[in-house]
């Protein structure tokens, strides 16, 4: 993440921490994921319809991500102005559990499962991210089944 993306996400999870309470790590990540199938199709579709003139792709919606010691920060990414839209979500890192670390071509990935309500929400970190924030976040939660 640029230094101005990094600038703007800080302003606005800054008045969510507690005094004493600092961010360790900031990243852009996915909450879903688009698979080749749908893609294809949405292009193939796209093209047929405008007569050849026109193709599209899906892409999956960017999320920020912060986070401090004790809680995990979630904001809707605005593409267009490169900040962050609207705060989606807060998660306390106490009670989270993760699934092991999934290498993939384009990404990596795991899962951050709720072991109070059993919920489960999936991150995708793009390899393309150039910055150790998926060691941090997996650094800061145990894996599910784990001894601590």
């Amino acid at each position: 993440m640029n230094g101005r993306r990094s600038r703007a996400l800080l302003k606005a999870v800054t008045p969510m921490l507690e005094p004493g309470e600092q961010v360790v790590a900031m990243s852009l990540v996915n909450l879903c994921e688009i698979s080749v199938k749908r893609n294809l199709a949405m292009g193939v579709a796209a093209a047929v319809l405008s007569g050849g003139t026109m193709i599209a792709a899906a892409a999956p919606q960017p999320i920020y991500l912060a986070v401090s010691r004790e809680r995990l920060f979630l904001f809707v990414a605005n593409q267009t102005f490169a900040k962050p839209d609207r705060h989606m979500a807060t998660f306390p890192l106490q009670g989270l559990t993760r699934t092991e670390i999934k290498n993939r071509v384009l990404k990596k990935s795991f899962d951050l499962v709720d072991a109070s309500t059993g919920s489960a929400l999936r991150l995708f970190f793009p390899v393309l991210v150039r910055n150790n924030s998926l060691d941090i976040v997996a650094g800061l939660v145990p894996v599910a089944g784990a001894a601590v």
